[in-house]
Parts: structure tokens; sequence; C-alpha cells
């Protein structure tokens, strides 16, 4: 990113401040972008779309601030507008994760709901209140060389001057790794998105007073303090809350590496929900009963398929906040349940607050794809349930993936994925199901009571060796339990997906793209 001021010579700067300036604007706008971008994902996911939409916002309102940033620089006074912008952005990043959120609420219930013009409209609002600081920052540079060539008689340009400009544009260039690096690997982590925006801002709102004071201009420097304490008081105070979109009774709420993860009471049943808060990960009951249908029952009754009525060893590629291994784990008491897990902080959400037993589950924090890929054993289930409603991350869905999967089911073993659909709209369910067809003779599928999910199952041996759901091994009565879940799934053969349908491989698997383009042609 562009370096923020560009010359020793402005009255009243050093040559040393100039270059710690230009450092803290380069790192002020990274700071913002990654902050943004960990802003948005809770409500809009981490989405190649998401992520371009975000760039090309940061792109366009640099570009829109050189224009208004020249157009001031031939006001005169340009230190005066460079004090005020960097001071106004100051105000506007701080200002960034206290607003947006409330913009973005609910933003998935309106994707399902189909209030499509809702949910544009919340996220113009939200990239207004990302560009305007930015416009801000961008504003800055001509100002600078405006303030820079003033000392050069008749505007002559000299060796010295474009020597000095490669140095500040390396300085704000370094700020700007400075930036990404700190923000994503340090700040984020240790200290949440909301101070990380704030370290940002606060770092501004320093350079902006430091100019001021150096100007000697006492009102604009009273101001740039004034501007400075507030900011410091503010980011010391307790971090915005995000707005939770679900009524019930908030028991736990924090935010990991990955997710902002909160868990609801409503009566005797607890549900473990991340980011917007719209689907319901995992869930217990107080009196220990499990939730023998929707997903959860279509996982229990996958053995169905395979040819062990009672499997003995089962994978679970997203533990989550271990619903699912409780299931198994109650159903298949001779099963060794193995769940893997991304977020470590769901897990112990589900093991605290969901009261998920999982002591006896092998509990591996890894991402699935790095899992499969190293591990030599055999499972007789495999589910893979890494589906966080609207999107599936792509690096699961592909041929080089399910290849890699198929190496590690047992002689007559099952795959169950959980696929998501909006409705009708079943684009990432008909590319996933043609993936799997490449790789194993027999795919079916069925949709589950709701809007959201299908799940798809993929095996190698003979349908008729199938042992059944009648012939499962389990209890009779959680057996009864399963009436209510009737299942009824249809083969996936190349007639059952559209032409057009891709094979999603590493090198192409636009699954994000096939949810995102349900709103833009709901838009």
């Amino acid at each position: 990113m562009a370096a923020l001021i560009s010359e020793t010579e402005i009255r009243g700067l050093g040559p040393q401040s100039t270059l710690v300036v230009s450092f803290i604007g380069g790192f002020a706008i990274m700071n913002a972008e990654i902050g943004s971008g960990r802003l948005m994902a809770p409500y809009y996911g981490t989405s190649t779309t998401t992520w371009a939409l975000l760039i090309g916002t940061i792109l366009i309102s640099l570009a829109g601030g050189s224009l208004v940033g020249g157009h001031f620089s031939r006001k005169g006074k340009p230190e005066h507008w460079l004090t005020v912008f960097v001071l106004a952005a100051a105000l506007l990043l701080a200002l960034l994760p206290r607003i947006a959120p409330w913009c973005m609420v609910g933003s998935l219930t309106r994707l399902r709901t189909n209030q499509i013009g809702a949910l544009a409209g919340s996220a113009c609002a939200v990239a207004v209140l990302i560009s305007i600081p930015v416009l801000l920052l961008g504003a800055v540079s001509p100002l600078v060389l405006q303030a820079a060539g003033r000392h050069y008689p008749e505007g002559r340009l000299t060796p010295e001057f474009g020597q000095l400009a490669g140095r500040l544009y390396a300085a704000g260039t370094i700020g700007s790794l400075v930036g990404t690096f700190s923000a994503g690997l340090l700040f984020i982590p240790w200290l949440g998105t909301t101070r990380t925006i704030d370290i940002g801002a606060l770092a501004l709102a320093l350079a902006g007073t430091g100019i001021a004071l150096r100007m000697a201009n006492q009102p604009t420097a009273i101001v740039a303090v004034g501007v400075t304490a507030l900011l410091f008081v503010v980011s010391i105070a307790r971090a915005a809350a995000m707005p939770e979109s679900n009524p019930a009774r908030v028991v736990w709420s924090g935010e990991s590496r990955y997710n902002h993860i909160a868990v609801f009471e409503r009566g005797d049943e607890r549900q473990l929900r991340v980011n917007d808060g719209f689907a319901v990960q995992s869930l217990s009951f107080a009196d220990g009963r499990l939730p023998l249908y929707d997903v959860w029952g279509y996982y229990a009754l996958s053995p169905a398929w395979g040819t062990d009525p009672s499997p003995k060893r089962v994978l679970l590629l997203g533990l989550g906040g271990g619903t699912s291994a409780e299931i198994f784990r109650s159903l298949y008491p001779e099963a060794r349940v193995t769940g893997v897990e991304l977020d470590e902080e769901i897990v112990r959400a589900g093991k605290q607050y969901l009261r998920n037993k999982l002591d006896s589950v092998d509990v591996v924090i890894e991402d699935a794809r790095t899992f499969i890929a190293k591990t030599n054993e055999r499972w007789d289930v495999i589910v893979l349930d890494a589906f966080q409603f609207p999107y599936i991350p792509f690096q699961l869905t592909t041929q080089e993936f399910f290849e890699q999967v198929a190496r590690c089911l047992s002689s007559g073993g099952v795959l169950m994925v959980n696929a998501g659909r909006y409705g009708e709209h079943r684009g990432v369910v008909h590319a996933l199901s043609r993936t799997l067809r490449a790789i194993f003779p027999n795919v079916l599928a069925a949709d589950a009571r709701n809007p959201s999910n299908t799940l798809i199952i993929a095996f190698a041996h003979n349908p008729h060796d199938a042992v059944g759901m009648a012939n499962l091994v389990i209890p009779a009565a959680k057996a009864r339990e399963f009436a209510r879940l009737t299942p009824s799934y249809a083969a996936m053969q190349p007639a059952s997906w559209p032409d057009e349908t891709p094979l999603l491989t590493d090198d192409h698997a636009p699954v994000e793209w096939l949810t995102d383009r349900i709103v833009w042609q709901e838009l």
C-alpha cells in the first residue's frame, strides 16, 4: 500500500518523522484491510468472492482518495489537510468494528428467507463504512507531495527528491507488511478483531498528533491530543460485543482464531452456533437424550449403507462441539470414534457448555485435508461435516481430496457428506455428486427436512451387500426414534445434474461461486 507522507522538507517535520509516519500509514491501511476481512467473516463468509469485493473496495477507495487529495492540495496548507485526514481516518476506523456488526447481523437469515434486497443493502452500508476511512488515507499522499514540492524552486525536482521518495515508499511498504503479519498472526488471535482495528486507529491518531505539534498550531494540536486521548480510552475499554441474531439466552460467547462462537439455551436444549448464528452446529439436552433427527439422524443411519451392522471405526471430519460423536458413541458402543476439528475452542465449548463427554473420543485438532493426507488408518464410516452455511471449504470438495478419503475407507465402508443447498438451488449438491461419482460407483442423496442440507452417501461395494437400516445393531429404544426420519435416497447419476455442472478439482473448484450465484440471480 502507498505511503502516507513523502518528503523530509515538510514544514516542521524532520527526515525521521516522515519515515515514521510513512510506516504508520502503510501499517494502518493493511491493518484495516485484514481487520475488515475478519469483521465480515462471521456474516458474509471468507469466500474468494467476499475477499475480492473487500480488496476491490479498498483499492477503489485508495484511488478515489488520491483524486480527493489532489483536489485539496490546490487549496493550500497541505500540512493542515494532512492532519485533518489522518485524524478523521483514525476516528472512523475506531467506529468501524462498533457499527458494522449491527449492519451485518442476520445476514444469513436474510439470505435464507429470500430478503436479498436487505442483504445487499447491509453489504453496501458496510462497504461505505470501510471505504470512507481508507479514502481519507488515500488522500494523504498527494497532499504530502504538494507540501514537499513547495520547497523546490519552480517545481524543479532533483535526484535527491527521487531518492527520498523511494525511501519513504519503502517505509510505507514495510509498514504494510508489518500491518499484515501483526494483524493476522498476532493481534487478532491475541486481542480480537475490535482491538486490532483500534491499534491501527490509535497509531494514526498518534501520527496526526505528532504532525500537529510540529506545526506549532495550537488549536489543531489541542484537537489532535483530544482525539488521541479519546481513542486511547476507547481502545482500552471493553471490546465491542458482536450482536447476536438469536433471541435465546446466551450461556457463553467468545471469539476463537477462526470463528465467533456462542452457546444458547432454549428450555432444556443448548445450542452451539458459530459466526452469524444461523445454523445450529452442535446441541445437547439436559436429560441426555440424543438429537436423532435432521442431519444428526442421517449421520447415525449412515452405517446402513455399509456391510457391517455395527461399525468398529468411525471418523468425523468436522467434530464441532461433539454432538455426532455422542450419537455414534451411544448407538455403536463398539466403535472407536475419531473426531477431527480445526477450531479447538469449539471442541472446548462442546465439552464445557454442551456437556458432551468426549473423553472416549480420539480428538484431533487439525485441518481435515492434512489429516486425511497423512493418515494410514482405515474407517468403516467417514462423515464429512465441514459445511457451514452457506459455504463448504473448497479444499474438502475436490476429486483429489475424495480420492484420499476413498483410500481411508475400509472394505464395505461408507462416506457421508453434508452438502449445502438453498431450497431447490442445488448447484453445490450437483457438483459434489458429480465429483464423488468420478471416484465411487455408488452415490446417493437425500434432502433433510430443512431447506439447507442434502446428505450425500458414497461407497464402492455392491448396494445389495449393504446391511440396511432394519439390520443395524442399535438399541431398540433408539431405533424407534428413527421412525420419524424416514430418509429416502435417490441415486445420483449423470442425468441427475445439469450438463454445465463442474467436476471439482484442486485447480478448479468453484463451490463458492455456485453459492454466490444464487444471490446474484436473486438480485
